[in-house]
């Protein structure tokens, strides 16, 4: 899949690719374990010529000294490829054998080819639209389910689980190519396509539908936000062969949506909304001509302009539903390019459209001032909403008070805005009351396959269900585009809790999307009323961690959801607030304890994360996680037996608690005790949901006992793990070179640890191994010449300078840079040994 190659042609990338297609079929055939894929060799390299001369054979041919079979794969005449055949023997390969490996290799081939061409956009090599829709469902149905309750870790990995899914359009092209020809604009795209490509080397894909192209990333925001950065550097640089002396823009419109879980819903459906939502972050960054990314998220805030100004002061906006707004919110509107932040005037939505709404203007700051078309709006906090027109008009008597009203068309609801009055009359009433929020699960991804009128006639369902579970009294209302609101005047939340139970229960029995309930009273120690329905959407969330159909009653769990939630989002200010609330609820909860204790840990107040720690222990003395925790704690403050000691205490209560199994490794690995540490590594590894970094160290253990063989199956297993993982790619390349084999996977390896750390001396010292072991002098002394000057101190990078000039038959300059590095490092024998070396040829 590069650009590079003819659309559709077959090349080693591809080959990469599809090697579940490719390899298959010889494993089968030769009763192979192990097929490897091998880049075309180096023709200068004298230790790759069994792979020349079986490329110059054209045929297979077996590699004695590597104990491998070796297969050409060779395509009209074209070599592209090696593959790699462990654990066959010499007596496999007769002659009359030989023409059934290239009908074996010719089949193969055509399977890869066949199967690129049904997903590759003619034009540029890209994925096309389909090929993106199967892989985002697949990386959808991969993903883990939502998160379960659980509790925070003081060493909680940001393992870069989760999807991003990054848009971009050239803006103005359509145009361009209409004044200088077809041709530079196709050169163009297959431009920007090869820029997809390098600007995010980890994407799970790149692809090409219309005039948009997609990158699927694995992980959260940075990655996208690297991305952009490169493609919008790149983009601007963009010049190819047919367009050059024909300048174009190089603007992208960039837009991204992320997903961090896999819904309960189907990945088909899910995966339509995810597409959906990168392309209208996408749209919506085009027309508010903004440069930078825009997450979807973020429209509201960022991208919302006026379209047109109305008669009767409304005017139509960029917003709606599809967005996530709700009728009666407020903007304010600003001229286009002000940066002072001056307001014209303020506009309330009062019809909700999918993509577009009507809005009304309900305060002008500056009268003289007209509103165009173009103006910015930005999002402001609710008040009271004003009426709206249309909808079935009514009058309720709530709380002593007469409200007029309007009901959605299709559902009977009150519409959003009448519900916000209707609750805020409720709230200023002094009674007590309860609320309830009952979710749909999916209902917006099911909008997406299946039309907004069948999602609709599913929330309709829902209202009547409800309607006859809570009885008359039960005021109903579209709380979101998923979610309705159920206020309960005189009640409790245990009377709210049973008729939602009844309410679940038969949507239960009638099958369908799962629902789930939040409830929430007035009076509620610590709490306003006004505060009680966003406790409900609290308590929502929670059941969001429970089975489908869950109903759940705010309290302080629902606050340390809440919290988690804040956490997670990197907010811990916040995070921290809200944990605080939570023990104003119940002050001896373990769970907020522990969240508390994790919070301070992450600020950096080790002290105060022990003290919290301590006290989740106390309240919960059998629970492994307490103990964890304050081994943690203890590690950072530099009390290593007491951290030993809590790590013991948190294993003997989860004998199979990887994380502590981990720890207790790291502990005995930075105090020399080797075996120990493989130990609990080993046992670690095997662990379900271990971390990442087990594979590492147990690679780097393995390496320092002598077990080669082991290390790089361990390095492997972490690479495949984690494969932005450095230290990994870094780990295995030394083991490759140690040995002197597969050095141009040893280089490949040190490469990219090197791209991922470009500062990090280790990576530059291996990658400059790499590049000697390699022959590749030239480009191993400008690595290295650059590093030394950031670095003159350190004696293994004079060390390698000495070896790429005694390659280069350079022998004073040589004999300087290994004088330099016994200087520095008077025990470093092979400086001493390169001088004997250079005496010895003089």
């Amino acid at each position: 899949m590069t650009p590079a190659s003819p659309p559709g042609a077959l090349s080693y990338a591809a080959l990469d690719r599809f090697q579940e297609i490719l390899k298959p079929p010889f494993r089968r055939a030769l009763n192979s374990g192990r097929v490897d894929l091998l880049p075309l060799p180096d023709l200068g390299d004298q230790r790759q010529l069994p792979l020349q001369e079986a490329l110059a054979r054209g045929s297979a041919l077996f590699d004695t000294t590597g104990g491998r079979l070796i297969i050409p794969l060779i395509h009209k005449g074209r070599p592209l490829a090696l593959l790699s055949a462990h654990g066959v023997s010499a007596e496999q390969l007769p002659a009359p054998v030989h023409p059934f490996l290239a009908s074996l290799v010719e089949a193969a081939l055509d399977l890869v080819r066949l199967r690129l061409a049904a997903e590759t956009d003619p034009l540029t090599g890209l994925a096309n639209e389909q090929a993106l829709d199967e892989a985002l469902t697949t990386a959808i149905s991969r993903l883990a389910p939502s998160r379960r309750r659980g509790r925070l870790a003081l060493d909680a990995e940001g393992d870069g689980q989760g999807l991003c899914l990054l848009a971009f359009e050239p803006q103005g092209l359509a145009a361009w190519q209409e004044r200088h020809g077809r041709r530079p604009a196709e050169a163009l795209r297959r431009g920007l396509a090869g820029l997809a490509l390098t600007a995010a080397p980890e994407a799970l894909l790149a692809a090409r539908a219309g005039e948009v192209y997609f990158l699927l990333l694995p992980g959260r925001a940075e990655a996208a936000q690297q991305a952009a950065a490169a493609l919008s550097i790149g983009a601007a640089e963009l010049e190819p062969e047919e367009a050059v002396g024909q300048p174009w823009s190089g603007r992208l419109s960039l837009g991204a949506a992320s997903l961090s879980a896999r819904s309960d819903g189907p990945a088909a459906e899910a995966a339509a909304l995810f597409k959906a939502r990168a392309l209208r972050a996408q749209q919506a960054a085009a027309r508010a001509g903004l440069e930078e990314l825009l997450w979807f998220d973020h429209i509201p805030d960022q991208a919302g302009r006026l379209l047109e100004v109305m008669p009767l002061d409304r005017v139509l906006i960029n917003l709606g539903r599809v967005h996530g707004l709700s009728e009666g919110e407020r903007f304010g509107v600003s001229a286009a390019g002000d940066e002072s932040g001056q307001t014209k005037a303020e506009v309330v939505l009062v019809i909700l459209g999918e993509e577009e709404s009507l809005a009304e203007v309900v305060q002008l700051s500056q009268p003289t001032v007209l509103l165009r078309p173009g103006d910015v709006l930005r999002r402001l906090a609710p008040q009271a909403q004003v009426q709206a027109n249309g909808g079935r008009q009514r009058t309720l008597s709530l709380g002593g008070v007469e409200l007029p009203v309007v009901l959605e068309e299709v559902t009977g609801l009150l519409e959003h805005r009448s519900l916000a009055r209707a609750f805020q009359a409720l709230a200023a009433s002094g009674q007590g009351f309860a609320a309830a929020l009952m979710r749909v699960e999916g209902l917006e991804a099911m909008a997406e396959v299946s039309g907004r009128l069948g999602a609709e006639a599913l929330m309709s369902g829902l209202a009547t269900a409800v309607r006859e579970a809570f009885g008359a009294q039960a005021v109903l209302g579209r709380h979101s585009p998923e979610a309705l609101a159920v206020l309960l005047p005189g009640q409790n939340a245990g009377q709210a809790r049973d008729s939602a139970l009844q309410a679940v229960a038969r949507l239960q029995e009638r099958g369908g999307r799962p629902v789930r309930v939040g409830v929430a009273a007035h009076p509620c120690p610590g709490f306003s009323a006004e505060q009680t329905l966003d406790n409900a959407g609290k308590a929502l969330v929670h059941a969001g961690f429970l089975e489908p159909y869950s109903v759940v009653i705010f309290d302080a769990v629902s606050l340390n959801v809440s919290g988690d939630d804040l956490f997670n989002q990197g907010r811990l200010s916040e995070a921290v607030a809200e944990y605080e609330k939570a023990l104003g609820l119940e002050p001896n909860e373990a769970n907020v304890l522990n969240s508390l204790g994790v919070c301070h840990g992450q600020l950096g107040q080790m002290e105060r994360a022990r003290e919290y720690f301590e006290r989740a222990q106390a309240a919960a003395p059998q629970d492994y996680m307490a103990h964890y925790n304050l081994g943690l704690a203890l590690m950072g403050l530099g009390r290593a037996a007491e951290a030993e000691a809590c790590l013991q205490r948190s294993l003997e209560l989860s004998p199979e608690h990887a994380d502590a199994l981990y720890q207790l490794g790291r502990l005995a690995q930075s105090q020399g005790r080797s075996k120990e540490a493989l130990d609990y590594f080993q046992r670690a590894a095997v662990q379900p949901g271990c971390k990442k970094a087990v594979h590492r160290r147990l690679g780097e253990v393995l390496a320092a006992e002598g077990q080669p063989a082991k290390a790089e199956e361990a390095f492997k297993e972490a690479v495949k793990a984690n494969p932005a993982d450095a230290a990994s790619l870094c780990g295995l390349a030394v083991l490759y070179l140690d040995r002197r084999a597969n050095l141009e996977i040893a280089l490949s390896l040190a490469r990219r640890a090197h791209q991922r750390e470009p500062l990090a001396l280790r990576y530059i010292r291996v990658l400059a191994r790499s590049l000697l072991a390699l022959g590749r002098l030239p480009e191993a002394l400008w690595l290295l010449r650059d590093a030394a000057e950031e670095h003159p101190q350190e004696p293994h990078l004079a060390l390698l300078l000495g070896q790429a000039e005694e390659g280069l038959s350079h022998p004073e300059e040589a004999r300087q840079h290994y004088g330099r590095a016994l200087s520095l490092e008077p025990n470093l024998e092979e400086a001493r040994a390169g001088l004997a070396r250079l005496e010895a040829q003089a």
